[in-house]
């Protein structure tokens, strides 16, 4: 192989670090350092189905790939950044995370963890659900435990004045 044709092919896929990403249009774009000094702005980040993320720049690297051999077309694979890594997962196991330490883990052994600096928010058609440090917090919908309306539109039996309990909840 000439020399021509071998500079050729190794500049098909290269590491660059990675600049400027932007994640406001259709697809995300970033500026690479294809070479020592040498960047290409608002080259294509490609995602995979299902997954999307905003790394922090510093430190974020990726493989860029020349489409065809050439170097005026190029797209980055999905970015990674090792000082930001999630790390110590176990054989098997799933994660997603950002830079914070906020993650969400899928075991192997079949359970999923869930840790928020902030707080957990799941959100279902009119129900709201927010699990924070300062607890439990649920709007919409009804709450029910073992059957029983537990929400505020639950009554009770066996009201009587004074120091008495109440019955369970009649609903």
């Amino acid at each position: 192989m000439d020399k021509e044709t071998a500079d050729k092919t190794r500049g098909m896929i290269r590491r660059a670090t990675i600049k400027n990403l932007k994640d406001d249009g259709q697809t995300q774009t970033v500026s690479v350092e294809v070479a020592d000094g040498v960047w290409r702005d608002d080259v294509e980040v490609l995602q995979p189905y299902g997954s999307a993320s905003h790394p922090p720049a510093d430190g974020a690297l990726a493989l860029v790939l020349a489409v065809g051999g050439d170097e005026g077309d190029l797209v980055v694979l999905p970015i990674a950044n090792p000082s930001k890594r999630l790390g110590k997962l176990g054989e098997g196991d799933t994660g997603l995370h950002n830079q914070h330490g906020d993650r969400i883990v899928l075991t192997d052994g079949g359970d999923i963890e869930v840790a928020a600096g902030g707080s957990l928010n799941v959100k279902i058609g009119g129900v709201t659900l927010r699990v924070s440090a300062d607890g439990v917090d649920i709007e919409g919908g009804r709450v029910t435990h073992n059957g029983k309306n537990i929400g505020d539109t639950h009554t009770h039996g066996g009201v009587d004045h004074g120091n008495d309990s109440t019955d369970v909840p009649n609903n």
